[in-house]
């Protein structure tokens, strides 16, 4: 099976794109996926635009261009934590077209199923459109109010620590319902929690513990992530395992140069290679 390629954390920055196409073009995979925070930051509402302008002229023409330079290579994506979700209807526009929006959805490609969430664990940050609660057990996230983006108009918004729900787990579980995870691929924007892709600067781990709890209870074939852009040159590592399963962090912005891994989605533990090396 031809390779496939994931990459993650791209923040609108339109050279690492465009390695990324360059890669393509050469290479040839047959799946590229892109595994969240797609746009550039913004805030506020001129920062909702701004993405929305992004998503709609940007990458249409990124992905147009892919399909001319690798007409078989498949383009899947979700959006992260950065991401303004009330623009969500941009990528839905074109799923199943130019790309597949892989947010809480199972997509089968090439006999690989492939299963895709955004959500991650409450963060500091003020942007909490993509941010759930773990798994309605106790924690004490650094920032419960920020701002969310539904129906297109900003609002104030706070997490209510007396109703921790909906959850991480929650949305993994229907994930597992809809296909079992020992045959899946999983990108999900958050790593799991205590690996060596979740670590910050400080040294802390910040990833999902619900995630983590899935894994150890599902061992699905391979898990993608990214978010903790750091993590990579934090713990000198972009891969973990938990159990059987192989845990990707490729890292992004420790340089210039594109962070993303190469695989073989029927042996992903023998073949994963980053760009790096």
């Amino acid at each position: 099976m031809p390779d496939w390629f994931f990459t993650s954390d791209l923040h609108g920055v339109h050279d690492l794109y465009d390695q990324a196409l360059a890669l393509a073009a050469e290479h040839r995979p047959r799946a590229l996926i892109v595994g969240g925070d797609l746009g550039p930051h913004g805030t506020g509402q001129a920062g909702v635009a701004y993405q929305r302008l992004f998503l709609e002229g940007f990458l249409v023409e990124f992905a147009r261009r892919l399909r001319e330079s690798s007409p078989h290579t498949r383009l899947m994506l979700l959006m992260g934590n950065d991401d303004w979700r009330t623009n969500h209807d941009a990528l839905l526009a074109r799923d199943g077209d130019l790309w597949d929006v892989l947010h809480e959805r199972v997509v089968d490609f090439d006999g690989v199923r492939v299963a895709g969430l955004s959500w991650v664990p409450i963060t500091p940050f003020g942007i909490k459109d993509w941010e759930c609660w773990e798994d309605g057990e106790d924690e004490s996230p650094a920032r419960l109010a920020g701002v969310r983006s539904e129906g297109g108009a900003l609002h104030d918004f706070a997490f209510d620590p007396a109703r921790r729900s909906p959850t991480i787990a929650g949305a993994l579980a229907a994930l597992a319902a809809a296909a079992p995870p020992a045959e899946c691929v999983y990108v999900l924007h958050s790593p799991p929690r205590d690996t060596a892709c979740d670590m910050t600067r400080s040294g802390h781990h910040v990833g999902s513990r619900a995630i983590r709890a899935f894994i150890e209870q599902h061992q699905p074939r391979l898990v993608l992530s990214g978010h903790i852009h750091e993590s990579p040159a934090v713990s000198k590592a972009w891969r973990d395992t938990i159990g059987a399963t192989v845990c990707v962090n490729p890292g992004q912005f420790a340089s210039p140069r594109l962070s993303g891994v190469w695989f073989d989605p029927a042996r992903p533990a023998q073949t994963l290679r980053h760009t790096w090396r």
